[in-house]
C-alpha cells in the first residue's frame, strides 16, 4: 500500500511498469511467509517437539537444553545458503532457483514427519530446512533490489523481508490451535523437573502438524516462485552501473570486519527475545497465559513493522547513524523487559513487559532492513548476492553466541546484563565506520581538486570504460559536464 501511493518515477530502475513492479515485490515478500513461520514458530511448537521426544525416549536422555541448538542449526543453515545461493545466481536464473529451492524446503519440512523423533534428526532437518530458507531469502532479495533506484534500498529491504516477519502473527497461534487447541498445561517431568505435554492426543498432533504446514506451504509458495524475476532492465549484474568492490576485495575493506562484527553481535539480543522473553515472562506473569500468548503472537507485527522502518531510516540518515540509534534502542528495550518484574502493581508490570518485548522486536529485526542497503553502499550492487551472503555468516555466529550465553549463564539478570552490554558494544562498533569507504565517496572523490585520487587529466572526448562508468554512476551524463 504504502509503495503503491508514493511510488516516483525515480524508483523504479528502468522503463517497467508499476504494477509489474508491484506484484513481483510482494511476491519476493509473500514467499518468504512459510519460511518465517518455521523461524518464528520454533518458540511456539518448542515445548510439544521436546514432549513429543520424550515420550519416545526410553533411555531418558534427551535434555531440553540441546534443543537450542535446532535453532542455531537452522541459522547455520540459512547462513550457508546465502552464499551458496549468491554463486548460484551467477549461473543461473533467479525463477529456476526460486523453484528448486521451494521444492526442496517444502519437501523437508513433510521430512520432519519422520525426523522430528529426536534431537539429532531434528537438528538435521532444521539445518537443511534453514540452507532451502536461505536460498529463497537470497533470491528474493537479489530479485526485490534489482526493480528499485539504491537511495530507496533499506526501505524496500524492510518491505522485501516483511512477510518473512509478519508470518508469526498467524502461523504461531495456527499451530498452537492445532496441537493444543484446549489450551491445556503442562506437567512437570519427575525424572528432570521440566514441563512437558504427556496427553497422547497431543503428542500425536505434533508429527501431523508437519504434514499441515508442508502442504500449505507449497500451495502458497509453487505459484509465487515463477514470479521471481529478475528486473530485464538490469540483467544479470544487479543493476550495478560501476564494478564497485569485487569479493575479493571486500576482504580487504575493515568495513567488511566491523559490519560482521555488528551484525553477529546483533542477532544476539533478537535470539534471546525469540527464544526466552516468554520463559522469563512466565516467572511473573505464570498465571496469565492468555497475555503472554497474545504478546508473543503479536509481537510478530512488530517484528514485520521495524525493517522497513529502520531501513528508511537508514535511507536518510546512513548506515553509522542508523546503527547506532537501533543498537542503543535494542539495549534499552532489553533492559526495560527486564526491569518490569520489579515495578510494583500488576497492570504496570504486565503493560511495561508489553511494550518491551514488541519495541525489542521492532528494533532487532531493523537489521534486516539496514544490512542489505548498507552491504550495496559499502561494495556495489555488482554479485550483491554474494557479498550478503558471506556478510549473513554472522548470524551463525551470533546464533552460537546467543547459545553460548543461555548455557553457560543460568541467572536472568546477569543474561539480560551481558545482552545489553553486547548491544552497546556493538552501537560503538558502529561508529567506527568510515563514511570514506562508501561508494558514493569514492566515486565523487575522483572529480574533487582537493583528492588525490581525482581523474586527472580528461582529455578531449576520451574516457576509459571505468572512468565512464563512474562519472555514470554519481549523475553525470558526458564528460564534458
Amino acid at each position: 500500500y504504502y509503495i503503491t501511493n508514493n511510488l516516483s518515477d525515480g524508483m523504479i530502475k528502468g522503463s517497467i511498469s508499476r504494477s509489474r513492479f508491484v506484484v513481483t515485490i510482494l511476491s519476493c515478500s509473500i514467499i518468504l511467509f512459510p519460511p518465517g513461520g518455521i523461524t518464528y514458530g520454533f518458540n511456539v511448537i518448542d515445548p510439544y517437539l521436546y514432549s513429543y521426544i520424550v515420550s519416545l525416549d526410553k533411555d531418558h536422555s534427551t535434555d531440553k537444553s540441546r534443543l537450542s541448538w535446532v535453532y542455531s542449526a537452522l541459522m547455520i543453515g540459512q547462513a550457508i545458503a546465502m552464499i551458496t545461493g549468491g554463486l548460484l545466481l551467477r549461473k543461473f536464473s533467479t525463477r529456476n532457483i526460486a523453484i528448486c529451492a521451494v521444492v526442496m524446503f517444502n519437501i523437508n519440512i513433510l521430512a520432519m514427519y519422520f525426523s522430528c523423533r529426536s534431537v539429532m534428526t531434528l537438528a538435521l532437518s532444521y539445518f537443511l530446512a534453514g540452507f532451502t530458507l536461505g536460498l529463497i531469502y537470497v533470491t528474493s532479495l537479489v530479485v526485490g533490489l534489482s526493480w528499485i533506484e539504491k537511495q530507496y534500498h533499506g526501505l524496500v529491504s524492510g518491505i522485501l523481508s516483511l512477510g518473512y516477519g509478519l508470518s508469526s502473527v498467524f502461523i504461531s497461534p495456527l499451530e498452537s490451535l492445532y496441537v493444543n487447541p484446549n489450551n491445556l498445561d503442562p506437567i512437570k517431568n519427575p525424572i528432570d523437573g521440566e514441563l512437558i505435554f504427556n496427553q497422547s492426543f497431543i503428542l500425536n498432533k505434533v508429527p501431523n502438524m508437519f504434514l499441515m504446514f508442508g502442504i500449505l506451504s507449497t500451495l502458497l509458495q509453487f505459484p509465487l516462485s515463477f514470479l521471481l524475476v529478475r528486473n530485464p532492465d538490469t540483467g544479470k549484474s544487479d543493476g550495478a552501473s560501476i564494478n564497485g568492490a569485487t569479493v575479493k576485495d571486500m576482504f580487504r575493506r575493515p568495513g567488511f570486519y566491523l559490519l560482521f562484527l555488528i551484525f553477529a553481535l546483533n542477532k544476539v539480543p533478537l535470539a534471546y527475545i525469540h527464544s526466552y522473553a516468554r520463559d522469563y515472562g512466565k516467572t511473573f506473569l505464570h498465571d496469565d497465559k492468555i497475555l503472554l500468548s497474545v504478546v508473543i503472537a503479536l509481537s510478530g507485527i512488530f517484528n514485520a513493522l521495524g525493517r522497513p522502518f529502520w531501513g528508511h531510516i537508514h535511507d536518510r540518515f546512513g548506515v553509522k547513524v542508523s546503527l547506532f540509534m537501533l543498537c542503543l534502542a535494542t539495549g534499552v528495550c532489553i533492559l526495560l523487559s527486564y526491569l518490569s518484574k520489579f515495578l510494583t502493581g500488576r497492570t504496570t508490570c504486565a503493560s511495561l513487559y508489553t511494550i518491551a518485548i514488541w519495541a525489542s522486536y521492532f528494533c532487532c529485526t531493523g537489521n534486516y532492513g539496514i544490512m542489505p542497503a548498507a552491504t550495496i553502499q559499502f561494495f556495489g550492487e555488482q554479485d550483491f548476492g554474494v557479498k550478503y551472503g558471506i556478510l549473513y555468516l554472522s548470524q551463525a555466529l551470533g546464533a552460537v553466541i546467543s547459545a553460548l550465553y543461555t548455557s553457560f549463564i543460568p541467572f536472568w539478570m546477569p543474561l539480560v546484563l551481558t545482552i545489553v552490554f553486547t548491544s552497546v558494544i556493538s552501537g560503538l562498533l558502529s561508529l567506527m565506520l568510515r563514511k570514506t569507504e562508501t561508494l558514493d565517496d569514492q566515486a565523487r572523490a575522483l572529480l574533487d581538486d582537493n583528492s588525490p585520487n581525482r581523474l586527472f587529466p580528461i582529455r578531449d572526448s576520451y574516457l576509459n570504460r571505468k572512468d565512464r562508468e563512474t562519472l555514470e554512476f554519481i549523475g553525470l551524463q558526458d564528460e564534458n559536464e
